[in-house]
């Protein structure tokens, strides 16, 4: 029983590591997709539908046919819309403007936001030490975004990053919101369905931008970005991120997100010594000390009781 168990346990670990790595993957390449489509709707709305595509391959055969009843159709079309119009759209808005560096540190907030919104549902009020946690974590995110810096590029760094933040507020709704109907259905399921009605809800919206769209101007980074957004992260990561839901609370899934400022800062760096990544990714002094900030107050939180 004890070695099942420990066999289950290193399995949510290898699925909890595969999705870092993803995740440092998708803010660097997702940059490329942002940047080359300069459409954050058209982008949007492709990649849903190349997952949607996908997932709808995989129904009734991978993926359980969807037997939801009423109320959790209206549940996951609320999800949907989490999901796709407004976390993945804003996501990209921002990333198109931000760094990857920038993107992977604030996504690093999501625990908070989860241990926050689940505090307010449970009617609990956090600890001094928690609401301390959230002070540090703050104060690096401020360090980032830099409201006393002036000049073209820092104000374009904090137009994004404040769009990353609200992106950021859409997923740890998501995930708070997810948990309960992911553990009472399949989780695959879920992950298909809610991206779908997301996809469907955005599409009207979407059609003569995507028709009047020059896809000719699109880079190859940028197609192999778009691929790597439908295939790992709108797929195979939003599976791995529902698995850890349906096992773990919300908060310890959200803890993932911690490993990925690092992860993501190392690729950065890798990328731009090999001259995959162009420009300046602001990799400074600044961002270091918000990075170290941030995940320090991340840690007081996940330490403190209630």
């Amino acid at each position: 029983m004890n070695q099942k168990s420990d066999s289950s346990k290193t399995l949510l670990y290898i699925f909890m590591a595969l999705h870092v790595l993803g995740a440092a993957g998708t803010f660097i390449l997702s940059k490329a997709a942002a940047t080359s489509f300069a459409n954050p709707l058209v982008l949007t709305v492709v990649r849903g539908i190349g997952c949607a595509f996908i997932f709808l391959i995989f129904t009734g055969w991978k993926i359980p046919k969807p037997d939801f009843s009423l109320r959790e159709w209206f549940r996951l079309l609320v999800l949907g819309v989490l999901l796709v119009p407004l976390n993945q759209y804003l996501f990209l808005k921002g990333l198109e403007l931000s760094v990857p560096g920038h993107s992977a540190l604030i996504y690093a907030m999501t625990p908070i936001g989860v241990l926050l919104l689940s505090s307010i549902l449970a009617g609990k009020t956090p600890s001094i030490q928690k609401f301390a946690g959230v002070f540090i974590a703050f104060s690096g995110v401020m360090i980032i975004l830099r409201p006393w810096a002036s000049g073209p590029q820092v104000s374009e760094l904090r137009i994004g990053d404040l769009w990353l933040i609200a992106a950021v507020f859409c997923w740890v709704l998501y995930t708070v919101l997810a948990s309960d109907i992911i553990r009472k259905k399949n989780a695959l399921m879920v992950t298909s369905w809610s991206l779908i009605l997301g996809v469907l809800v955005m599409l009207p919206m979407a059609v003569q931008p995507i028709l009047t769209f020059d896809f000719s101007v699109v880079s190859t980074a940028g197609w192999f970005g778009l691929g790597y957004m439908i295939v790992i992260t709108s797929s195979m990561m939003m599976i791995l991120w529902n698995i850890l839901l349906k096992n773990l609370t919300p908060v310890q899934v959200a803890v993932t997100t911690n490993a990925q400022p690092l992860a993501t800062t190392l690729l950065v760096a890798l990328g731009s010594a090999a001259g995959f990544l162009q420009g300046n990714q602001d990799l400074g002094l600044m961002f270091i000390i918000g990075m170290v900030l941030s995940l320090s107050g991340i840690m007081v939180i996940q330490k403190s009781r209630d």
